[in-house]
């Protein structure tokens, strides 16, 4: 299926592209930093690993329990047979290849799937998140009720897109 949404924002991917990771990074560090601001009883609800896969990719896994929130950021290595990945600074488990491996193939708790140019557009603003998902331009597969419990409470805790803010850069 495909959509659109009015004013749709034409970018390069090439030329945005470390733009585009740099942000998401921003906004994967603001969305754990406010998961470990959760109290222990709304995070336990929300423990798992929740994939995130970009043009069908794996780029980043954010990990919660009760004790705290943590993410890792993948990458193909350079002859693009393997996966690198670098963890948060601090972060208390020992995340091994095997670790990644069994994530990426299937054991989150959530994946979300969707395209740069998509993500692109969702975190300057340039689309809602809920209209990407109503016209299938972001899919989650898995647990559907925690990934939007933890929408609603990192809403909750101020957490918002550009679209919703006044904040602009």
């Amino acid at each position: 299926m495909e959509a659109s949404q009015k004013n749709e924002v034409e970018i390069n991917t090439d030329k945005n592209s470390n733009k585009l990771w740099e942000i998401a990074d921003i906004f994967r560090d603001l969305v754990c930093n406010e998961l470990r601001n959760l109290e222990p009883y709304e995070r336990i609800s929300l423990k798992g690993d929740y994939l995130f896969k970009i043009d069908s990719l794996p780029r980043f896994i954010v990990m919660v329990d009760e004790e705290a929130s943590w993410s890792v950021s993948i990458e193909l290595s350079n002859r693009n047979t393997e996966f690198k990945f670098v963890t948060d600074f601090g972060c208390p488990w020992n995340v091994t290849d095997e670790n990644l491996m069994n994530v990426i193939e299937g054991s989150s708790r959530t994946t979300i799937l969707t395209d740069s140019v998509t993500l692109y557009k969702i975190l300057t603003g340039n689309l809602k998140a809920h209209k990407a998902f109503i016209t299938g331009k972001v899919t989650i597969a898995g647990d559907l009720a925690a990934f939007l419990k933890m929408v609603s409470l990192l809403k909750k805790g101020g957490v918002k897109s550009k679209y919703e803010s006044t904040f602009q850069t």
